[in-house]
């Protein structure tokens, strides 16, 4: 009889891990990349031929949050000047860059600051120095904060390790413990301004709301393994998702500018949302769409099948639909941080661009 409790306990013992890891569901998985073309929101002036994209503004206080912004100030300016070198190849908008390596050293030769370039007098010299009539000048500031908690954990072991012949009997008892956890917010917030150098009118100003992304590493319910900085995303990689970005947003409000965003998805707990991903892996979008439906009709608050919907519309082109099941997930209870920022950002971006997405793209 002892040995029976004791093989019955490592079998629950083991159930109770597989269940945690996720042995015993069947999600499946896939990364998306969604396309298409931006056409711009307004028409350049005509006399507006050669524009020069200068760094960006930063907030210099010697913090490791301004070390990084002044390192994506001037990897912003760079993906500025190719982005619309490749609109200007792409769809023969006429507007030419000037190179900003010569730019640079023009300035710095005369002493002037991408920071100062904000009065008439300063703006027309350096039009007139660099030989252009637009300049583009812009501010980026960037936070980065890192939170560290502890979450309790079952080190269920124990159970086993008692040789239990009671139930819950003195060593038998799952023993819990504390494991380290840690979350990261991200937040990069950027103003740009397309300016007459003539003049120093603003031409095109965007400042959008703060771009954020949020990643977490949390020990599991059983056996949970404590976790640090080092568990999380590359925190460069994650930055320059945003940085990019606003930077093709702002690119796309004066030429027609290709955007594209990445989604990784999951599978919902049925299996209807499983089959659904799996579809959307064969490229059979009406087959997966089918699917999540079934999916949500099962579950009305399976938000990661909503969520999938939403990518599946878009993927076919169908922006409305893509944000009436945004809005549902975003929309959902039990959504942790990371997803529900994903899904408003999604809600979001859409809402904003689906009337300028470009018909074809």
């Amino acid at each position: 009889m002892r040995q029976v409790h004791q093989a019955l306990l490592v079998c629950v013992a083991g159930c109770i891990a597989g269940l945690a890891a996720g042995c015993g569901g069947g999600k499946e998985t896939h990364n998306v990349t969604i396309s298409y073309v931006l056409e711009p929101t307004q028409k350049l002036p005509e006399d507006i031929k050669t524009i020069a994209v200068l760094d960006a503004g930063t907030q210099m206080d010697g913090s490791e949050d301004s070390d990084r912004a002044r390192k994506w100030s001037t990897i912003a300016a760079d993906m500025m000047e190719q982005m619309i070198q490749d609109s200007a190849a792409k769809y023969k908008t006429g507007l030419t860059v000037a190179k900003r390596r010569d730019t640079a050293k023009v300035l710095a030769e005369k002493d002037l600051k991408a920071a100062g370039l904000v009065d008439a007098g300063t703006a027309a010299k350096a039009g007139q120095l660099l030989g252009v009539q637009g300049l583009i000048t812009s501010k980026l500031n960037i936070r980065v904060e890192v939170k560290k908690g502890k979450k309790s954990t079952v080190d269920i072991t124990s159970l086993a390790a008692a040789g239990g012949y009671h139930w819950g009997a003195g060593g038998g008892t799952a023993a819990a413990r504390e494991a380290d956890e840690v979350s990261r917010n991200m937040t990069v917030q950027c103003s740009f301004t397309l300016m007459d150098a003539g003049t120093s009118q603003a031409i095109v100003q965007y400042s959008p709301r703060a771009f954020q992304k949020h990643d977490k590493a949390s020990p599991g319910p059983v056996f949970g393994s404590s976790h640090s900085e080092a568990s999380l995303d590359s925190v460069d990689a994650m930055i320059g998702e945003l940085v990019e970005r606003g930077v093709r947003e702002f690119v796309s409000t004066f030429v027609p500018c290709e955007a594209e965003y990445k989604y990784y998805l999951q599978s919902g707990k049925s299996k209807a949302s499983a089959m659904g991903v799996r579809l959307l892996r064969a490229d059979d979008h009406d087959g997966a769409l089918e699917q999540f439906k079934a999916a949500l009709a099962e579950n009305p608050e399976d938000h990661r099948s909503a969520f999938c919907a939403g990518v599946t519309c878009e993927l076919k082109k169908d922006w409305e639909s893509a944000l009436k099941y945004y809005r549902q997930a975003a929309a959902m209870p039990n959504v942790d941080e990371k997803e529900m920022a994903m899904y408003v950002a999604a809600k979001q971006r859409v809402a904003e661009q689906k009337d300028r997405i470009r018909k074809g793209s």
